[in-house]
């Protein structure tokens, strides 16, 4: 198919147009924003001063840093396991090749759609209004995110298999079970390894920045910290989180090398 060339005066009217509108937007956003540029420029000239005060650190405190930090990875370990157990019954049945009622697979993808609607941050505070703060909150709370992406993402996976393998399957009087362990699950194990793999690094930020709003771990602490002004110790923790986040990404990116 040939592409339409549009004469240089045109393109020329389209370039200013699309200056014009990014402009325009920017300067109506900024308009509904009320931004006080005034305070902000005034305050600026303070910025140098305060940095300098992340610039230590609390070493003291890092036994308690590491030990918060540990409860927010088991938040994220725990949260990831109940998710995978709930989405792995859930895919199969939400899946049109394998749901046992093409009802049953509309019902379990309009449920996936609702849990998938709502923020994490939205269920934590749900489940922290129901349950009080605390580690129980962070961990049911996240469990809902988690099962609404891995089912989704397992059940992407599923439809994806070559119907011949069902139909053969099928052909030869196998249960519906058996199509799923003999038939599709030996093609599934490493797509759906490598779903979890990319879901364990979100659950793991997550769990830190949920801490912040009552759910546990290091997230609370940081938050303490932060509402006492306490610069060495949110440095401290930050550099924390940084360095696990690294380390969690390089794990990741192995895993995902050797699932290859």
């Amino acid at each position: 198919m040939e592409r339409i060339r549009l004469s240089p005066v045109r393109q020329q009217a389209i370039n200013l147009v699309t200056i014009v509108g990014a402009v325009t937007l920017f300067l109506v956003s900024v308009y509904f924003l009320q931004l006080d540029v005034g305070k902000f420029m005034s305050r600026f000239a303070d910025a140098g001063d305060i940095v300098k005060l992340f610039f230590d650190l609390n070493l003291q405190e890092l036994p308690v840093i590491i030990s918060e930090l540990f409860v927010s990875i088991s938040m994220a370990l725990g949260s990831l396991a109940i998710g995978i157990l709930l989405s792995f019954v859930l895919s199969f049945l939400g899946a049109t090749n394998t749901a046992p009622y093409p009802w049953v697979s509309v019902l379990v993808k309009a449920i996936i759609s609702v849990i998938r609607a709502v923020p994490a941050l939205v269920w934590i505070l749900m489940l922290v209004a129901s349950l009080g703060f605390g580690n129980a909150a962070g961990l049911t709370g996240m469990v809902f995110p988690t099962m609404g992406y891995l089912t989704k993402s397992f059940i992407s996976s599923i439809e994806e298999q070559d119907p011949a393998i069902i139909e053969t399957l099928k052909s030869t009087g196998a249960t519906k079970l058996q199509i799923i362990t003999e038939g599709l699950l030996p093609n599934l194990t490493q797509p759906f390894l490598s779903w979890i793999s990319i879901r364990l690094e979100g659950n793991i930020a997550e769990s830190i920045s949920l801490g912040m709003i009552g759910a546990g771990g290091i997230g609370t602490l940081l938050m303490k910290s932060i509402g006492k002004y306490d610069y060495p110790l949110i440095t401290t923790i930050i550099l924390t989180i940084f360095l696990t986040m690294v380390t969690v990404e390089l794990l990741v990116t192995r895993l995902k090398k050797q699932l290859r």
